[in-house]
C-alpha cells in the first residue's frame, strides 16, 4: 500500500531539517575545532618565541661574560682602557639580561635553581675581574683547573649551555607537538569537511526530490482543479439548462393559462353577462322591481370578475406585449403611477422606437422590469422610481432605480430569488447585470443585453 502524497513533502521536509540541523552542528564542530587550533598554536608559536628569547639571552649572558673577561685580561697586558668598553658596559647587560630571564616563565624548579646559580657564578666572576682590575695582576693559575677564574667561567659556560639545552630540547618538543596536532587537525578538518560535503550532497538530493514532489504535487493539484472546474462547469451547466427550461415552461404555461383564461373563462363570463342582461329585459316590470337590486349586483359582479381576469391575464401574458411591443408594455406596466404605501412616483424613460427584437427577449425585458418594481413595491419604501429603456450601439439598457431603503450586495441571502431570476434572464440573453445598490440609499438595477444576442 502507497504512502499518501500529500504525506510526501512533509517527510522530506522533516528529513531536510534534520539534515541541516546536522550540518548545523557540524559547522559548529568544524568551527569550535578551528578556534581550538587556532589558540594551539598561537600558544606554541608564544612558546616557541619565548624560548627563542631565553637561548638569545643566554647566548648573551655568555657572550658578555667572555667579552668582560677577554677586555679585563687585555687591559692588564697592554694598559689600553679601550680594552675595559666590554667590561664596563657589560655588566649593566648582564644584570638587564638576568632580570629578564627571572621574570621569564620556566617550566620546572630546578632550571630557575640552575638560573639563582647562574646569577651567583656571574656575580663572582665580577668580583674576580674587579680584584684584578685593582691589582692590575690575573688571578694566578695554580692546579689542574687553571685558577679561580678559570673554574668560575667554566661553570658559568657549562650552567648557560645547559640551560640552552633544555631550552632547545623543549623546542623541539613544542615543534614536533606541533606537528602532531597539525596532523590531528587535518585529519579532523578533512572528516568534517568529507561530512558537510555529504550533508550538502543530501541537502541537493532531498532539494531535488522535494522539488519533483512538489512539481507532482502542482500537477495533480492542476489535474484535480481542472477536473472540478470542468464538472462545476457541466453542473453549473446543467442548472442554467434547468433553470432556461423551467423559465421558458413556466412562460407556456402561463401563456397556455391566459388563452385559456382569455378564450374560455372570458367567453363564459361574458356570454353569463349577456345572459343576465338579456334575462332582466325579458322580465316583466312588476316581476324585475323587487330583483332589480340583486341584479343589478350580479352583473356589477360579472364585471368585477372579467376585469380581474383581464388582470390576470395581462400578468400572465401581457397581451400588450405582443400586440403592441416592449415600449406599450413597460409603459402599461407603470400606468398606476404609484409604487408601495408611500404613493412614490414611476418615471418612465423610454424611446420611440425600438430595432425589431424577438419575442423572447421583449418577454424578457418585460419580466426584468416587472420583478424590478415588484421588488420596489414590495421592499424598497421608495418615493421616487424611475425606469428607463435606451438603445445603445451595442446594447439594450434597461434601468429601474429608486431612493428607498437599499440593501447590502455583498451579504448574501436566501430569500432573493427575485434578483436571481432577474440575473438568470439576463444571463439567458448573454448580457450583464450590474445591481448596485447601499442601505439607505436606494437601488440601481442594469441590465445590459447585446444586440447580437437580441437579434438571435
Amino acid at each position: 500500500m502507497s504512502r499518501p502524497s500529500s504525506l510526501l513533502p512533509r517527510t522530506t521536509t522533516l528529513l531536510l531539517l534534520m539534515v541541516l540541523a546536522l550540518g548545523f552542528t557540524l559547522g559548529v564542530v568544524w568551527l569550535l575545532s578551528a578556534q581550538r587550533q587556532s589558540a594551539t598554536s598561537r600558544e606554541a608559536l608564544q612558546q616557541l618565541q619565548a624560548r627563542s628569547s631565553r637561548i638569545a639571552q643566554l647566548d648573551t649572558l655568555l657572550v658578555n661574560v667572555l667579552d668582560a673577561e677577554s677586555g679585563v685580561r687585555g687591559f692588564i697586558n697592554s694598559n689600553n682602557p679601550v680594552f675595559l668598553t666590554p667590561y664596563q658596559d657589560g655588566r649593566a647587560v648582564v644584570d638587564k639580561t638576568l632580570a629578564a630571564l627571572k621574570a621569564g616563565e620556566w617550566e620546572n624548579a630546578a632550571q630557575r635553581s640552575s638560573l639563582d646559580q647562574l646569577a651567583l657564578l656571574i656575580e663572582a666572576r665580577w668580583k674576580v675581574m674587579t680584584q684584578a682590575l685593582e691589582q692590575s695582576a690575573l688571578p694566578k693559575t695554580d692546579g689542574p683547573t687553571g685558577g679561580i677564574g678559570k673554574e668560575l667561567t667554566d661553570d658559568i659556560r657549562s650552567l648557560i649551555l645547559g640551560l640552552r639545552a633544555q631550552t632547545v630540547a623543549e623546542m623541539n618538543a613544542t615543534i614536533v607537538a606541533s606537528f602532531d596536532r597539525f596532523a590531528e587537525a587535518r585529519r579532523t578538518n578533512t572528516v568534517l569537511g568529507l561530512g558537510v560535503l555529504v550533508l550538502l550532497l543530501a541537502i541537493i538530493v532531498l532539494l531535488y526530490r522535494q522539488e519533483r514532489l512538489r512539481d507532482r504535487l502542482a500537477a495533480l493539484l492542476q489535474s484535480e482543479n481542472a477536473r472540478l472546474q470542468t464538472e462545476v462547469a457541466a453542473r453549473t451547466a446543467d442548472l442554467s439548462n434547468l433553470a432556461t427550461y423551467l423559465t421558458n415552461t413556466r412562460e407556456a404555461e402561463q401563456e397556455r393559462i391566459a388563452r385559456e383564461l382569455h378564450d374560455e373563462l372570458g367567453a363564459l363570463l361574458t356570454a353569463a353577462k349577456l345572459d343576465a342582461g338579456w334575462i332582466a329585459r325579458k322580465l316583466p316590470a312588476e316581476a324585475m322591481a323587487p330583483l332589480r337590486d340583486r341584479f343589478d349586483r350580479l352583473l356589477d359582479t360579472l364585471s368585477q370578475v372579467i376585469s380581474i381576469k383581464r388582470r390576470v391575464v395581462a400578468d400572465l401574458r401581457p397581451p400588450l406585449l405582443a400586440e403592441l411591443g416592449l415600449i406599450e408594455a413597460l409603459r402599461s406596466l407603470a400606468q398606476s403611477g404609484m409604487v408601495g404605501e408611500n404613493e412614490g412616483r414611476i418615471e418612465l424613460e423610454l424611446p420611440e422606437t425600438l430595432p425589431e427584437l424577438p419575442a423572447s427577449v421583449s418577454l424578457a425585458l418585460f419580466r426584468i422590469a416587472q420583478e424590478a418594481l415588484t421588488n420596489v413595491r414590495r421592499h424598497a419604501q421608495a418615493k421616487r422610481v424611475r425606469l428607463s429603456l435606451t438603445v445603445e450601439p451595442q446594447e439594450i439598457v434597461l434601468q429601474v432605480e429608486d431612493d428607498g431603503t437599499g440593501f447590502d450586495p455583498s451579504v448574501q441571502r436566501l430569500n432573493r430569488h427575485g434578483l436571481t431570476g432577474i440575473a438568470h434572464r439576463v444571463q439567458m440573453l448573454a448580457g450583464r447585470l450590474d445591481v448596485a445598490s447601499r442601505p439607505g440609499h436606494g437601488t440601481r438595477i442594469e441590465a445590459r443585453v447585446p444586440l447580437n444576442a437580441a437579434a438571435a
